[in-house]
């Protein structure tokens, strides 16, 4: 898994965004640690999106979390908000968001179409963290919300992320409760 790393590294260092420590310290208590009697399969986690689901196991690189699989699926996670997707079977095509300024612009290779997602700042809400966020096209709003939930120790159970206009989020759990 490591071309995987290398190549998200450079990815989330394209993509300046600003991480908050919080949130990155939160997300690495869930990486494995240790040397190679690691069993992996417990740090295993799903990504369901676009009616698919898929087995991905997460990356610390840089200022961030990649979650990435052999067949290629990589999904770069910034502690808040999913940055980069790629390697969705289908026409989808690489989905890139950029929050170098204000609103938000998200790339989707795929639809070959960039749309502004207004964000609010990021809030806490019950066992987590929200963020509203709205992209308005033709006269229409449509919510695109992002969410993490977290566990009673502080571990994130559920990450949600919209990334397109009227299409469900994108939502990453880990398969197994790994404990502190």
């Amino acid at each position: 898994m490591n071309k995987f790393a290398l190549l998200f590294m450079g990815l989330l260092l394209i993509s300046a965004c600003t991480v908050q420590s919080q949130q990155l310290d939160m997300a690495r208590q869930v990486m494995p640690r240790g040397g190679d009697s690691v069993d992996v399969e417990q740090f295993a986690w799903q990504v369901r999106f676009n009616d698919t689901e898929f087995k991905v196991y997460s990356i610390s690189v840089g200022g961030g979390i990649v979650f990435a699989n052999e067949q290629g699926l990589e999904v770069a996670f910034d502690g808040w908000d999913v940055l980069i997707v790629s390697g969705m079977p289908g026409s989808l095509g690489m989905i890139r968001v950029d929050k170098s300024g204000s609103p938000r612009v998200h790339h989707v290779q795929g639809l070959d179409d960039a749309f502004e997602v207004h964000c609010e700042e990021p809030r806490r809400s019950g066992n987590g963290w929200h963020t509203r966020c709205q992209h308005e096209r033709d006269g229409r709003a449509h919510r695109m919300d992002h969410r993490i939930s977290l566990t009673e120790d502080g571990r994130i159970s559920r990450i949600e992320a919209s990334l397109i206009p009227g299409v469900g989020p994108m939502v990453i759990t880990p398969l197994f409760d790994i404990g502190n």
